[in-house]
């Protein structure tokens, strides 16, 4: 239903992983913004290089990006991108950065693309599509406790004086183990079944739309802590589905 502007995201995100490849070696000046997050010239060359293209291919579409804010559109449709996902590994060359790349259409993730250029790692999905990754399909867990599973988290630290906080480090005391990385390796890990869960009480729309659309695709399931079916309340779960409801009650 959405080949077209799979096709067109592909081709973008590529684009933005080659700047990234070759901008390890010429970083220039590392700036930082109002909340303390690190912003490189990497960054901004990616996003002018993606919202140039989507813009050219639907001009109709409205456009969010995490470094030049929102672009309102004619349609009902939106892109939402990350251009560098990851900046403070990529600026320590730990290769778990990525270009993410959604579009939604009256607000829900119809398109999903992440591609990891210092892993070769693209995962993609359309809804209806399914999920793959590096052109083969792929689908979450099939792990059936939370005791069993293999889970990943961000916020706790900054949350940890919050109500939040303090419920998502219980809930990762009961899971099985607790992996360290974030950004977009996390939620291509999930979407492959390599991790059966994860937890951000800090995401913004940029960091989980596309992994929205993906871990569905792949037959899991994604939403706030509050359990609602949304990328723009500041937390994001996304599970196997399977043990998903168990996850929520630590936070109700």
């Amino acid at each position: 239903m959405f080949e077209n502007e799979l096709s067109v995201a592909l081709h973008a995100a590529r684009e933005a992983g080659q700047i990234q490849l070759q901008g390890r070696e010429l970083m220039g000046e590392v700036e930082f913004k109002e909340d303390d997050s690190p912003v490189t010239d990497v960054d901004k060359r990616c996003e002018k290089v993606i919202t140039e293209f989507l813009a050219e291919k639907f001009p109709r579409d409205g456009l969010l990006g995490e470094e030049n804010g929102e672009v309102t559109g004619t349609s009902e449709r939106r892109w939402i991108i990350d251009p560098l996902d990851g900046t403070r590994p990529f600026i320590r060359g730990i290769p778990t950065y990525g270009v993410l790349i959604a579009l939604e259409q009256q607000s829900v993730p119809v398109v999903g693309v992440m591609y990891l250029p210092a892993l070769d790692c693209l995962c993609y999905a359309s809804r209806g599509g399914g999920a793959f990754l590096n052109g083969k399909k792929v689908k979450v867990s099939a792990t059936d406790s939370l005791q069993a599973a293999l889970g990943s988290a961000l916020g706790f630290v900054e949350n940890s004086e919050m109500h939040d906080g303090r419920k998502l480090f219980n809930l990762m005391k009961s899971w099985n183990y607790t992996y360290g990385f974030m950004d977009c390796y996390t939620y291509v890990c999930v979407a492959g079944g390599k991790l059966d869960l994860s937890v951000s009480l800090l995401d913004k729309p940029w960091d989980c739309a596309a992994a929205a659309c993906i871990v569905k695709e792949a037959g899991g399931r994604y939403s706030d802590i509050d359990g609602k079916e949304s990328i723009y309340n500041g937390s994001v779960i996304f599970s196997n589905g399977i043990i998903h409801d168990e996850v929520l009650r630590y936070f109700n």
